[in-house]
């Protein structure tokens, strides 16, 4: 069982890597005699078979179960610091529809690898199964009207009902198809909903970019919409779109928000590896403090909460909210997003006047067991003389015009491969050589 666990959880193929069987051992390493396990869902079709499973583990172990039913990860988080317990997400987010996985928090965090360490060995024991007069119950439970009258309370929520914006939601027909429209629609705004009514029938990739939302964009000019807001499968992600229909980049999206929680507070703002020379020169200019993490929103969440941090987030749409639960929510970036519009004004202005540089992201497939023999080829023939290197996740090497990433994978089988420069002839020549490395070291 040992490596079970990638940046964000278990996740892996429906029936290969992940099946009914290991739901149930995990639920049964997580259940506890006396204990309560919060349970949730994205929309899958394995997912309910899943669910099931994890509950059933939970159970003969003697823990309560909680099931929230389809909910987004950050309401299964919400729950679970509610009931001051652990919660088990049933997702694999924005993987394609034949994945899978299983998403652990205690009280609103996701689990720590010291804490996914303690379920792997478990795994390798014997189940734990209590006699049948304490077997565990199982009770369900709707959190959504909660937890959006929660995340109201996060916001200007009077600026957004004064100008009453019209939202195009995109959901993929996903896990946040329910909570998302609701949530925009007690904000005040007027919603456009696209992909929501049928959860559980993907009609796009899940991983929301500029490729995969082609509908929603046609979607905001035909509606004439002030802004537009997709999300990934699970719903801890948020993609933006202005009121021309463009999808803002992801690094444009975050020295976004980085500068919108910078102008109410003067303070610390916490990214990844993967963060671009536009965030960093945000958050200078904002008067703040960059502190970087490794990929994952674990990482970046354990950092907001040590570092008192403003705010914290991915270049991949997930964002950290320090007076939130501490884990990404997606929910409450589509409605600080809203926020923003309302009272900074259009998001093409905004984006626009976010400075970006040439920037390149790849990715090669391998062999998931040979990533660390890849590492540690690319380590010994990587070599750009005069840049500083950082091992903290990865290879990330920085020059003064530039940087280049290459990482495993956390969440797939594959090298990622991440460069931007000032120049575009010096990024094309460093992805080159990177790439060359790459692909030798895969063989």
């Amino acid at each position: 069982m040992a490596g079970l666990f990638g940046t964000s959880g278990i996740r892996g193929v429906y029936g290969k890597e992940v099946s009914p069987a290991l739901a149930m051992r995990v639920g049964n390493a997580c259940g506890k005699k006396g204990g309560k396990l919060v349970i949730a869902r994205d929309a899958r079709a394995t997912s309910p078979v899943l669910s099931d499973a994890l509950s059933s583990g939970a159970m003969l172990a003697g823990a309560n179960v909680v099931d929230i039913g389809l909910a987004p990860t950050p309401l299964l988080a919400y729950a679970a610091s509610r009931e001051k317990c652990g919660g088990a997400m049933i997702t694999a987010s924005h993987n394609p529809p034949e994945y899978n996985g299983i998403k652990l928090f205690s009280q609103g965090m996701e689990f720590t690898r010291e804490q996914e360490a303690d379920v792997e060995a478990a795994l390798s024991c014997k189940e734990d199964a209590v006699a049948w007069n304490e077997v565990g119950q199982k009770e369900t439970r709707d959190y959504s009207s909660e937890y959006i009258h929660f995340l109201l309370s996060q916001v200007d929520t009077a600026s957004i009902a004064g100008r009453k914006p019209r939202v195009l939601v995109d959901a993929g027909n996903a896990a946040a198809s329910l909570a998302a429209p609701a949530l925009l629609r007690a904000a005040g705004c007027e919603v456009v909903e696209l992909n929501c009514s049928e959860p559980g029938k993907p009609v796009r990739d899940l991983e929301p970019k500029a490729d995969t939302l082609t509908a929603a964009s046609e979607a905001v000019r035909k509606n004439k919409c002030d802004l537009g807001i997709a999300f990934d499968g699970d719903g801890d992600r948020a993609i933006g779109m202005d009121e021309l229909g463009r999808v803002l980049a992801l690094d444009v999206q975050l020295s976004i928000f980085c500068e919108h929680f910078l102008k109410k507070k003067k303070g610390a703002v916490v990214s990844t590896v993967e963060a671009s020379l536009c965030v960093k020169e945000t958050v200078e200019k904002a008067g703040g403090k960059l502190a970087i993490t490794p990929v994952g929103s674990l990482h970046v969440a354990k950092q907001v909460k040590e570092k008192r941090a403003v705010f914290g987030g991915e270049p991949c749409g997930e964002y950290v909210f320090p007076s939130s639960t501490p884990c990404a929510d997606g929910c409450l970036a589509a409605l600080v997003l809203v926020e923003i519009f309302c009272t900074r004004g259009k998001l093409s202005a905004l984006s626009d006047a976010v400075r970006t540089y040439p920037i390149e992201r790849r990715k090669y497939k391998c062999a998931g067991k040979s990533k660390e023999k890849i590492m540690a080829a690319l380590e010994k023939s990587l070599a750009f003389p005069g840049a500083t290197l950082s091992t903290i996740d990865g290879l990330r090497y920085d020059f003064s015009d530039g940087w280049l990433l290459v990482r495993p994978s956390g969440t797939e089988p594959a090298m990622r491969l991440t460069c931007e420069c000032r120049e575009k002839k010096k990024l094309d020549e460093t992805v080159a050589a990177a790439e060359k490395a790459v692909l030798a070291a895969i063989g």
